[in-house]
């Protein structure tokens, strides 16, 4: 028995102890209320949102109307189409610009975007510093000391021996030492001394030992396990993973930011050339009646049409400024210096809005936006991470026990230089060992405690919080929608006022030319032609108002449903920069096609010299004014029939609620996955 305890054996038996409770205490285990919250989470939250996407029905898209819907040709283009296209200011440099490279400009140069790139990557390096706490750790260490002191005994150099006590140490440690995931540290050592000293009892007079040693404390209780040990990993990864959606929400922010900036300039060139043409008409009546002043112009007739041209004029300077403000505005979203490079460019849209109707699926539009919203996506992963916060907070309730396991290998020989004793520590000697267990538990551990209840409460509020971001989504996707739909709309009855307006005009300006002489009456006309001349410029100005509006509101409702970059073909590319650091960029996709379930549906491409027909429709709102330009894909119109919906917004709402309780119960994941995006669980999985 004795040789037994001295012997090799038992030293292995200990070390495969100490393995095999390194590999139990590795199992993550969860305890029963914790599943059952889970269990009741996934459950509440299914309910509630499913109830929240069935109420989303088709009596939702029948907004208030007095009739039914007007009627607009899809390929109506307005006269004006051609000029905003063109140059306006005659000293200037035209430069013409689609609006999809100012999408690709604005990613590539914003210092705003560039910004919200960064954060990624800033965040990202917390997971390598995270990894940093399992690094292996090589250290080494060599002192000389020599002790020269009184001797306070005789026991310490001898009877008869000197009165002070001399020693001469040399000592060098070499070693790897390293913590592993289950919260073992791990250090194997070799010791090398060289010792002399006075003492009659040092034999012989110079030595040389060697110690190799191996030693493991393995927390059994608090600190102990992977899913512990790991935390900090998979808190990084998550918090990396929410930068990435905020990166998104902002470039989607900021695309549409840059959309209705477009828009705004097509706007304002629109409006300066109906105001253009509206000073033209006038100025020829006055020119008319200035010819005929003589003849049978009244006096109150010339000034009542040169007053109307005045005033014309006026709007027309405020016009041309509002176009330089239009550009400076896109300049300033873009913040590329080789946009406008100078005072005397001019920026022209390449791009014409679409009035074609859109046919939409609220519900299906809805249940886009669950799966694809950043802000949902960082709802549920700062839930995960609170989840595992309040897990590991757990773990440090319990008291710390620590098994401690050390073996050993000693070898002594007569000292010629310090590596003597190495190759003698491997004959004929026999390892040492030491088992023991550290205990500690703070009385009544208030800081635990503490801890892990604002844990819980954070759990808690971060559940409130994916409810309240989730019914803002939903409000927001509900008001895109009625706004495509009320939109187009406007442009459709803005259309039959232009019209209107336009008859107007023309039956007045035929009337006043025939009227000759002082004895008809034509000071009436005249009046009731400037008039009407003021309702067509409102007209077509609320027409073009109405129909930028419709184009800006579709690209909202792609916002609300978080798909606007997979709409415009857009991905998130990983480069590095001249200095070797990482860069994320947002480009194009190579010929890529747009996955989006609301899609605006095609607009009429308007060639320069002839009007455009059914067989020019590009399926992409908006398309550039080009020979052959890029169009996207064509749409099928998303089903509205209740049974798919019906199926895909319950799908939706037990992948929300399943979410919500994989990060509350929090199920054993690798922390080293090589995908940090975590998504969503499709249904069916």
């Amino acid at each position: 028995m004795r040789q037994f305890w001295e012997s090799k054996t038992y030293v292995l038996s200990c070390l495969l102890v100490a393995c095999g409770l390194m590999l139990a205490s590795c199992q993550t285990r969860l305890a029963k209320n914790d599943k059952d919250f889970g269990r009741a989470t996934q459950k509440r939250l299914s309910d509630n949102f499913h109830q929240q996407i069935a109420e989303l029905s088709q009596a939702e898209k029948r907004l208030p109307s007095t009739g039914a819907a007007p009627k607009m040709p899809a390929d109506y283009s307005p006269w004006w189409a051609d000029g905003v296209c063109g140059k306006i200011f005659e000293s200037s440099r035209p430069a013409a610009y689609p609006l999809d490279e100012l999408y690709v400009r604005a990613l590539q140069h914003s210092s705003q975007i560039r910004v919200f790139s960064d954060v990624p990557l800033i965040r990202e390096t917390g997971i390598q510093e995270a990894r940093g706490e399992f690094d292996t750790h090589l250290f080494a260490e060599a002192t000389y000391e020599h002790v020269n002191e009184p001797v306070s005994t005789l026991l310490k150099t001898g009877v008869g021996g000197p009165n002070r006590f001399k020693q001469w140490e040399s000592r060098v440690e070499v070693g790897v030492k390293k913590k592993l995931a289950t919260g073992a540290e791990v250090t194997l050592s070799q010791e090398l001394r060289r010792t002399t000293n006075n003492s009659i009892y040092f034999d012989p007079h110079r030595q040389s030992t060697a110690t190799l040693a191996l030693t493991v404390i393995q927390p059994l209780l608090r600190g102990a396990g992977c899913e512990y040990n790991r935390a900090r990993i998979r808190i990084a990864k998550f918090d990396t993973e929410i930068a990435r959606n905020e990166f998104v929400r902002q470039a989607e922010g900021h695309l549409l930011a840059v959309n209705r900036a477009y828009w705004n300039l097509y706007f304002a060139r629109a409006t300066t050339l109906q105001i253009q043409k509206l000073v033209k008409d006038t100025a020829a009546i006055v020119s008319k009646l200035e010819q005929r002043k003589d003849i049978d112009a009244m006096e109150g007739e010339l000034m009542r049409a040169k007053a109307a041209l005045s005033k014309r004029r006026a709007d027309l300077v405020r016009a041309e400024v509002a176009i330089k403000n239009a550009e400076d505005r896109i300049k300033a979203l873009l913040n590329d210096p080789t946009l406008l490079p100078s005072p005397q460019a001019e920026l022209l849209p390449a791009s014409m809005p679409s009035i074609r109707p859109i046919k939409i699926d609220m519900k299906q539009a809805a249940v886009v936006a669950l799966e694809n919203r950043p802000e949902i996506l960082q709802s549920f992963l700062q839930l995960k991470a609170s989840a595992i916060r309040k897990n590991v907070s757990k773990n440090e309730l319990l008291p710390q026990l620590d098994l401690i396991l050390s073996t050993s290998l000693m070898g002594l020989d007569q000292a010629g230089c310090l590596l003597d004793g190495f190759d003698n520590q491997f004959h004929g000697a026999h390892p040492g060992f030491l088992v023991g267990l550290k205990f500690d538990y703070p009385c009544p551990n208030n800081t635990a405690k503490a801890v892990y209840r604002r844990r819980r409460l954070e759990i808690r509020q971060q559940l409130a919080d994916i409810q309240t971001t989730v019914d803002t989504v939903l409000l927001e996707v509900k008001i895109s929608a009625r706004e495509v739909m009320t939109a187009y709309r406007e442009v459709a009855t803005r259309y039959e006022a232009l019209k209107a307006a336009e008859e107007d005009v023309r039956v007045l300006t035929k009337r006043w030319d025939s009227s000759g002489g002082a004895q008809k009456p034509a000071i009436g006309y005249l009046q009731l032609l400037i008039d009407a001349q003021d309702r067509l410029a409102s007209a077509e100005e609320e027409f073009t108002r109405s129909s930028v509006l419709y184009n800006v509101a579709t690209i909202s409702l792609q916002r609300a449903q978080g798909t606007l970059l997979k709409y415009e073909d857009l991905e998130i590319k990983r480069t590095r920069d001249d200095a070797g650091l990482p860069v994320l960029n947002i480009s194009k996709k190579p010929n890529g096609r747009p996955v989006a379930p609301v899609a605006p549906a095609a607009p009429v491409t308007k060639p320069a010299s002839k009007p455009a027909s059914a067989k020019a429709i590009a399926p992409v709102a908006p398309t550039r004014i080009s020979a052959a330009p890029a169009a996207k894909p064509a749409y099928k119109p998303v089903a509205t029939t209740a049974a798919p919906t019906t199926v895909a917004g319950r799908a939706a709402a037990a992948a929300v609620a399943k979410r919500a309780m994989t990060a509350t119960a929090l199920p054993v994941m690798t922390a080293d996955s090589s995908r940090t995006i975590d998504r969503w669980a499709k249904p069916g999985k």
